[in-house]
């Protein structure tokens, strides 16, 4: 890859594509995983338009997968008297906006199965990956010279050429007893792709939380917001 500084090269926000989605939660108590509650739970889902073409029955999980339109959801036990739920779009068929109903549809089939259960929840968590076109051909050119001010005769250190790469950020709660996210974020030239650019929010929150149902909404929409204000910001230095 050859390096060439270009005066105004940039992020494309209007390019926007996201490429995963996932959401889950960690609570007590266990949910009892047997085949009444397996089939309550399909039958839940089913009534609200979530029909799954795969069951996978490992020991102490649940696992429903749905193909086209991929989509996967884990009830797993996960340790002593700890349970969770995950749900996973692996591809990119769907909105955020569509994935979070078919989230929201699968916590209300899980405390419509599981029910009469008060939710100790220790911990929240969801991880959006998007992909942004730059104006460079290749993004690791726009992140090594435009976002860093770096140049090519600096990667010679290495001795062989550089195919991509990037930048992570692990950005911790400002206090750990408040209800904020633990944050990890990556920015990088896309492999497959090398015109694109890969950024990905992990967010994960641990304070424990009493709820009587789940609700995934506030934090896709946190993860989304963080992408779209915080992390397009870093990524232009505040140019847009």
């Amino acid at each position: 890859m050859k390096l060439s500084h270009k005066i105004g090269s940039m992020l494309v926000p209007h390019t926007k594509q996201t490429v995963h989605m996932g959401v889950g939660c960690v609570f007590a108590p266990q949910p009892v995983i047997d085949s009444e509650h397996s089939i309550r739970f399909q039958g839940e889902l089913s009534s609200h338009g979530l029909v799954f073409t795969q069951i996978q029955n490992p020991p102490g999980s649940l696992i429903l997968l749905r193909d086209p339109r991929a989509l996967e959801v884990r009830v797993q036990q996960v340790g002593p008297g700890v349970g969770s739920v995950v749900v996973i779009a692996p591809q990119p068929w769907a909105t955020l906006g569509e994935f979070l109903d078919e989230v929201q549809t699968v916590f209300s089939a899980y405390g419509a199965t599981w029910s009469g259960q008060q939710m100790q929840v220790l911990q929240r968590e969801c991880t959006v990956r998007q992909l942004y076109g730059v104006t460079e051909d290749h993004a690791f050119k726009f992140l090594w010279e435009q976002r860093l001010r770096a140049t090519e005769d600096e990667l010679r250190a290495f001795g062989r050429p550089v195919l991509g790469g990037g930048l992570r950020f692990v950005i911790p709660p400002s206090d750990p007893h408040a209800d904020e996210a633990n944050i990890q974020v990556r920015i990088e030239s896309f492999l497959p792709d090398p015109s694109k650019l890969l950024v990905e929010v992990q967010m994960q929150w641990s304070v424990m939380q009493i709820m009587d149902e789940l609700d995934p909404g506030p934090i896709l929409g946190e993860a989304d917001r963080f992408l779209s204000e915080e992390a397009v910001r870093f990524i232009t230095g505040g140019q847009l």
